[in-house]
C-alpha cells in the first residue's frame, strides 16, 4: 500500500446477492487503481447463505467481513461499516453498491482528489449512467415541494442540464459515495430510523448543519445496474420508502401534513409507473 494516498476502507452491505458481491469484489482488485485501500463486506443478515459464503471466501480474497445478525436497513448497515473504519483509521469510507461496473479505473482516485482538495466537502459522488448509457440526473439543489410535484419534470430537465459540470450539490447517489468519515462522524451518521430511501437526503441535511457539502465529480463515472429486487414496485417496499420520506419531509424539510400527503403520493404514483 502507499502511505502516502489517503486511507479508504470499501464498504459493500450485500443482502442475498453474494455473488454480485463477489463478482464486485473481483472487479475491485483486477481494475481499481488506487494503492491505499481496505474492503468491508457487511451481510445484512441475508435470508440466505450469503454469510456463509462471503465469511468462507473473505480468507480467500483478502477482505474483511462482518455479518449482522438483524437487518435494519441501508443506513444501519452502512454505518457499521463507517464506524469500523473510523476505529481502523481509515480517513474515508467509499460506500458502493455491489452492483456497480467500474467502467472508470481511476474514479477512486478523482473522487479521493476531490475530498482533499476541499476542506468543507465530506461527500463525493462520480457521474452515474445505466447500461445503455443514460446518465442519473444530480441533485443540485435542495428539494422544494413544487419541485416534487407539479414541478417534477422541469426540475428534472434542470437536473439534467448540470450532468457533465462537476460542483458542490444537495447530495449525491448512495450507490457510489465517498465520505470522509470525521466530517460524518460529526454530523453523527446517517439516520438509522430510515430503512429504505431517503438516505442521502437526510445525510445532506445533516451535513448543511454543520456547514460541509456534498459534490458532484462529473469527471468520474460508474456504470449502476441497479438490480431488479431492488428497483421493482411492490407494496412492502413502497410501505417502507414512504415511512423514510415522510421522516425526511416533516424532521428535517418541516413540511406540514398536506404537503408531505401531496410529496409522498406523487412517489408512489412514479413506482407504481416504474
Amino acid at each position: 500500500m502507499n502511505a502516502n494516498m489517503p486511507s479508504v476502507l470499501i464498504v459493500i452491505l450485500n443482502y442475498g446477492t453474494y455473488d454480485l458481491t463477489l463478482k464486485m469484489i473481483q472487479e475491485i482488485k483486477d481494475k481499481l487503481e488506487y494503492d491505499n485501500y481496505s474492503i468491508l463486506v457487511i451481510d445484512n443478515c441475508s435470508p440466505n447463505e450469503s454469510a456463509k459464503i462471503l465469511g468462507r471466501e473473505s480468507k480467500k480474497l483478502g477482505y474483511h467481513f462482518i455479518a449482522n445478525c438483524e437487518n435494519k436497513g441501508y443506513a444501519a448497515g452502512n454505518n457499521i461499516g463507517i464506524h469500523y473504519a473510523i476505529s481502523q483509521m481509515y480517513k474515508y469510507s467509499w460506500i458502493i453498491n455491489n452492483d456497480l461496473v467500474l467502467t472508470d479505473h481511476n474514479i477512486l482516485i478523482k473522487l479521493v482528489k476531490v475530498a482533499e482538495e476541499n476542506e468543507s466537502v465530506a461527500c463525493v459522488g462520480p457521474k452515474i449512467t445505466d447500461l445503455n448509457g443514460n446518465i442519473v440526473a444530480p441533485y443540485i439543489e435542495r428539494p422544494t415541494r413544487w419541485s416534487q410535484t407539479l414541478g417534477i419534470g422541469i426540475a428534472k430537465k434542470k437536473r439534467m442540464a448540470h450532468c457533465l459540470t462537476s460542483g458542490i450539490v444537495y447530495r449525491v447517489y448512495g450507490c457510489c459515495m465517498l465520505v470522509k468519515n470525521s466530517t460524518i462522524q460529526k454530523a453523527d451518521f446517517m439516520d438509522e430510523r430510515t430503512f429504505l430511501y431517503c438516505e442521502e437526503d437526510i445525510l445532506a441535511e445533516r451535513l448543511l448543519k454543520i456547514n460541509a457539502y456534498s459534490y458532484y465529480c462529473a469527471e468520474a463515472d460508474v456504470i449502476h445496474l441497479e438490480s431488479m429486487t431492488v428497483n421493482k414496485w411492490n407494496k412492502g417496499k413502497t410501505q417502507l420508502v414512504i415511512k423514510s420520506m415522510d421522516l425526511y419531509l416533516k424532521e428535517y424539510l418541516h413540511y406540514g401534513i398536506v404537503s408531505r400527503f401531496l410529496c409522498e403520493t406523487v412517489r408512489k404514483i412514479i413506482m407504481m409507473i416504474r
